[in-house]
């Protein structure tokens, strides 16, 4: 009988995973990611701690730092939640209807299909490793959490999952972004809610979001409050705790009044409201932010100057791959056949222009 080395046993496994043992390890987000799709399929409905000590426990004594391996497996399952693959719903006491610790339900293999052809694949087979055969399933792309599948040509790729009894998802209701409205509009729907707001005119460590500073450095247009007059994005200070988001008016540099973000029953955090709001702001007055295209015709890559809110990053981490890009806040590689829909998304939804040469704001 021959002992297995640690190395050994990450190759073995990963490979079980239909996975490259030569380009990832068990401690890879591709190779967690697999896994708790893997744990889902046997424990759901579960809590997300029994889900991480499933994935974790197996893998004492194979890598270096638990608790690092840990954060790494709560941060892919909190992105396999939010990309669709595990779905996080609260479980309420039938009897004294109060609510308990969330559980997780493995969602059922589906795909969402792309302009381009491409397929996102999402979901747990319940009682195998993939819904897929393997001729389709060799073909799987990894990145991080998210699992891509290309047409061949002239491949009718999408009835094809179909009768292999997937469900397909409409991209927009997968994506779960806000309802299309121009900037204008999110604008004056912000604004009615802060007419309609109580005075509130001490506001502890508050800070504002200087639209009149450049569009491409997002830390240099925050500024404390002096003399300004207007309506701005901000930040408060709260007891305890990190500082919260809120739209403020002030008249000369002292503030009136105030709503918190996220506005009441929204299903959104209070930065990415803050960060639309902001979008809308920046392109109403004229000056919207801006995006650039780098090695256009090549192997582009989106380079964004300010934050963008969660369901915008969603699409692109989906689509797309983050990189580093110097003189940029993110960026993020999108495949050429993905770029002139992506593109569109990011003018129509998000409001930003493309930084055209010379523009210095």
């Amino acid at each position: 009988m021959r002992q297995l080395t640690p190395a050994d046993v990450h190759a073995l496994k990963v490979s079980e995973l239909s996975l490259d043992p030569g380009a990832v390890d068990l401690t890879t987000v591709e190779a967690l990611a697999g896994a708790l799709r893997r744990a889902a399929s046997f424990l759901c409905p579960c809590t997300a701690a029994t889900l991480v000590r499933a994935v974790e426990q197996p893998l004492r004594g194979l890598v270096g730092e638990t608790e690092e391996i840990r954060t790494s497996i709560e941060e892919t399952l909190e992105s396999a939640i939010a990309h669709g693959d595990i779905v996080e719903a609260a479980d309420i006491d039938a009897a004294s209807g109060e609510d308990k610790p969330s559980l997780l339900y493995a969602a059922p293999p589906s795909f969402v299909a792309r302009r381009s052809g491409a397929m996102i694949l999402l979901g747990v087979a319940s009682d195998q490793l993939s819904a897929l055969p393997d001729e389709l399933q060799r073909r799987i792309e990894y990145v991080h959490h998210v699992r891509r599948l290309r047409p061949l040509e002239n491949e009718d790729l999408r009835n094809e999952l179909l009768e292999l009894g997937l469900i397909e998802l409409r991209y927009d209701k997968w994506l779960n972004s806000p309802a299309a409205e121009s900037p204008a509009q999110h604008v004056a729907r912000l604004n009615r809610l802060l007419d309609a707001a109580e005075p509130s005119r001490d506001i502890p460590g508050l800070s504002l979001l200087d639209p009149e500073r450049p569009v491409r450095f997002y830390r240099g247009r925050w500024v404390g409050v002096r003399s300004q007059t207007g309506r701005f994005v901000a930040r408060r200070d709260q007891a305890y705790g990190a500082q919260l988001w809120c739209y403020a008016q002030v008249q000369g540099g002292h503030p009136e009044r105030m709503i918190d973000l996220p506005a009441r029953n929204s299903r959104w955090r209070g930065c990415d409201e803050a960060w639309r709001l902001q979008l809308a702001l920046d392109a109403v007055r004229g000056e919207p932010q801006r995006f650039r295209i780098r090695n256009h015709a090549t192997n582009p890559v989106l380079e964004f100057f300010s934050p963008v809110p969660m369901w915008a990053r969603r699409r692109w981490d989906a689509v797309g791959e983050p990189v580093l890009s110097s003189g940029c806040l993110f960026a993020y590689r999108i495949p050429q056949q993905e770029l002139e829909e992506e593109v569109r998304f990011i003018r129509t939804e998000l409001w930003i222009e493309e930084l055209s040469h010379g523009a210095v704001k």
